[in-house]
């Protein structure tokens, strides 16, 4: 298998459980209010490759601002450098899931697999306060 082909597998695997939550979400406020949704990633950087992971987050920032339904996007970074936590906030989960393809793939073809001492974890929350 090629380098190419397991990195669009990572990022098909993480962005694709971000727009499973949202459809998931989706489905489920179907008659009720609905609510902001924030999909965070937490990426465990080697220190060698902390700048080009931050210039990542730079890309994807400069990329969101053409995103509908997008409200705030920001990186946040463990005092010892750690850890990264990229977070997003969105309108509603169909803004998440219609958003998302595009704010990702900004970032797509980068080595996160190769700056990272193990593989990221993400999570779709509902805003409930």
């Amino acid at each position: 298998m090629s380098e190419r082909r397991v990195l669009t597998g990572l990022w098909e695997a993480l962005w694709g459980a971000a727009l499973e939550s949202a459809r998931r979400l989706v489905h489920r406020s179907e008659g009720a209010p609905v609510s902001r949704v924030l999909f965070q990633v937490v990426h465990f950087p080697k220190p060698e490759y902390r700048a080009d992971m931050l210039a990542a987050m730079a890309v994807i920032r400069e990329t969101s601002a053409r995103i509908d339904g997008l409200d705030e996007i920001g990186a946040f970074e463990e005092p010892d450098g750690s850890r990264i936590v990229a977070i997003s906030v969105w309108a509603s989960p169909e803004a998440l899931a219609a958003g998302a393809s595009e704010l990702f793939a900004s970032v797509g073809d980068l080595p996160f697999d190769v700056w990272e001492t193990r593989p990221a974890e993400s999570a779709t929350l509902t805003q409930v306060a």
